[in-house]
């Protein structure tokens, strides 16, 4: 009877620190929205935007 619990979630907090000057989101709404605990035209928004800027920042790092 032991309660699941939910995986922890690491997130680039240079990426959600940009996504927050973007939009003047909390850090608390964007991580949700990531996560999927919130849902709304916004969050499909934070969602895409993350996703296009951690392949940036995983090109970037490729070719250093």
């Amino acid at each position: 009877m032991d309660k699941e619990t939910k995986k922890k979630n690491n997130y680039n907090a240079e990426i959600l620190n940009r996504i927050k000057e973007k939009y003047g989101l909390s850090k608390r709404f964007i991580t949700m929205s990531l996560s999927g605990d919130r849902t709304s035209e916004m969050t499909d928004t934070v969602k895409a935007d993350y996703k296009k800027m951690e392949l940036a920042v995983k090109a970037l790092l490729k070719t250093l």
